[in-house]
């Protein structure tokens, strides 16, 4: 048997890692208990930061925990320091977790170990389960050459901010180099994207109520519960699959420089009259936004062109000066300038995301898709250049994909796939929406999966018209509100959508959604 270090990463900004919210003890509390009880480990070390540091040597209470401490952890980093703590406190191999998570697993955590010292392995995770519920076992060798690798060769992976998948990040770019054993989950949990961590108000509130309403059934007290009876309650648990939402999807401008093919705006704007939103509401939604969510994404781009509110750039403003929420953006680009990007790119690029609507590989058919001047098309492509050079790597062209483009799928996505583009090799194919029958059925292949899964749209997302209605779902706007978002506020309006998402739970589906596919698609 091979001697082994638990590590605990609380390096992060992880607000909830220290709220007392399960009977009293909090996640980091919960997972302390579990990497003190994992067999034949000779000393617990926390990674943490200064922020982080105070509270977590509070949660020891004098237990023997050994703390490596700095304020800008990396990939490599953390690759780093396993290495380092193996060789000081003469262990084989670190069992590694993030310190967030309560609900690690002690039988899932013996099977990593075993398998791992069986196998010989240099590397070993689980697969298939949610995120949060076993820890990473490496080798102290492995962790010296991880380290190496993304100080050198993948550089560019191991000087990203520490992340929940720091090492394999690093690894993945010479994964046939590591001697690497896999444990499967008897199910396949992955699709339902859960998550049993704590960094985030999100998740947080999701583990918080799972653990309420598992506390009994599943023995919650200590680590030896039954991984798939917790994970198997949460996918049937509608107030743990929808917590806050996540992305916030607003109509800032009532209004399109082209008229496109794939918009139901035309039916819209039948059924409802509607102008750009005043910058006062928008403000007052955007502080409710983070009151509710603390971190989530906010797209200014619900039906009409963003770029023609009067007041745009004070609508990006106003979104970063939340450091939880970030800010996405779908324009044709045709209004895209210098001064523009240069100005918002000013006030933080890493929290905008571009997404320039191109839809095709030349000219002509981007002029029949957007019914606009064929000329637009070039204005539209140097936008992706221009946006680039200020938001590296933050830039899509999108095409959306559906019957009329699909000769041009192809080229479009090897012109803009090669890193020597515009968009150094970043884009999106979009799926077509026949927004609940509202469009013709365009669309080039079927992708959906074969089973249904409670729609992520109902788990995830609010859509907010300009005079603040709200309507089920983005697929759903030109049917009934659920309610008015400016006159009733945010949190009001969200919780209506619990219903809904119940009866999708129990697979009864209204006529609306039985017609629809986008179920399966996930924004953020």
């Amino acid at each position: 048997m091979k001697s082994l270090l638990t590590v605990l990463f609380a390096g992060a900004k992880m607000p909830h890692a220290f709220d007392p919210a399960f009977d009293g003890m909090s996640a980091f509390d919960r997972a302390l208990a579990w990497a003190a009880a994992v067999p034949g480990a000779v000393r617990t070390v926390v990674f943490t930061n200064s922020e982080n540091r105070a509270n977590a040597e509070a949660a020891c209470n004098g237990r023997a925990v050994s703390f490596v401490q700095h304020d800008g952890w990396t990939n490599a980093l953390i690759a780093e320091s396993i290495a380092a703590s193996c060789a000081e406190h003469e262990a084989d191999c670190a069992v590694f977790a993030w310190a967030d998570c309560p609900f690690l697993n002690a039988p899932l955590t013996a099977e990593l170990v075993e398998t791992h010292t069986k196998y010989r392995a240099e590397y070993t995770f689980a697969d298939g389960y949610p995120y949060g519920l076993t820890p990473e076992v490496v080798d102290a060798g492995a962790a010296r050459i991880i380290a190496a690798l993304g100080r050198g060769v993948q550089q560019a992976a191991g000087d990203r901010p520490a992340a929940r998948d720091a090492l394999f990040a690093i690894m993945s770019g010479d994964i046939n180099a590591f001697e690497i054993e896999t444990v499967i989950a008897p199910k396949d949990y992955r699709m339902l994207r859960l998550d049993f961590s704590c960094g985030e108000k999100l998740p947080f509130r999701a583990c918080t109520r799972l653990f309420a309403a598992a506390r009994d059934t599943c023995a919650l007290a200590g680590a030896d519960f039954d991984a798939c009876a917790l994970s198997d309650r949460a996918e049937t648990d509608e107030s743990v699959l929808r917590t806050v939402p996540a992305f916030y999807n607003v109509q800032i401008a009532a209004r399109y420089n082209h008229d496109l093919v794939y918009s139901p705006y035309r039916q819209l704007s039948v059924t409802h009259a509607l102008d750009d939103m005043a910058f006062a509401d928008f403000q007052s939604l955007v502080t409710q936004m983070a009151a509710l969510s603390e971190t989530a994404v906010v797209s200014l781009s619900a039906f009409g062109e963003p770029l023609l509110h009067p007041r745009f750039a004070d609508c990006v403003r106003e979104v970063l000066s939340y450091p939880g929420l970030s800010v996405f953006i779908e324009t044709d680009g045709t209004l895209v300038t210098e001064s523009l990007a240069a100005d918002l790119a000013w006030l933080d690029a890493r929290r905008i995301v571009w997404v320039v609507l191109l839809d095709a590989a030349e000219s002509s058919l981007y002029a029949r898709l957007h019914q606009c001047d064929a000329g637009d098309f070039s204005r539209a492509v140097a936008a992706v250049g221009l946006l680039e050079r200020h938001f590296p790597h933050r830039v899509y062209p999108q095409m959306t994909r559906m019957k009329a483009n699909e000769p041009q799928l192809e080229q479009f996505y090897r012109h803009w796939k090669d890193k020597d583009s515009a968009s150094a090799g970043e884009l999106i194919i979009q799926k077509y929406n026949r927004f609940c029958g509202a469009l013709s059925d365009e669309q080039s292949a079927d992708l959906s999966p074969l089973e249904r899964m409670p729609c992520w749209h109902l788990r995830r997302d609010l859509t907010i018209l300009s005079d603040g209605s709200v309507p089920l779902c983005v697929s759903q706007a030109t049917g009934a509100a659920v309610g008015n978002a400016l006159s009733e506020g945010i949190a009001a309006v969200w919780e209506r959508f619990s219903g809904p998402l119940a009866a999708q739970v129990s697979r009864d589906y209204p006529a609306a959604c039985e017609t629809c596919d986008e179920f399966y698609t996930f924004n953020f």
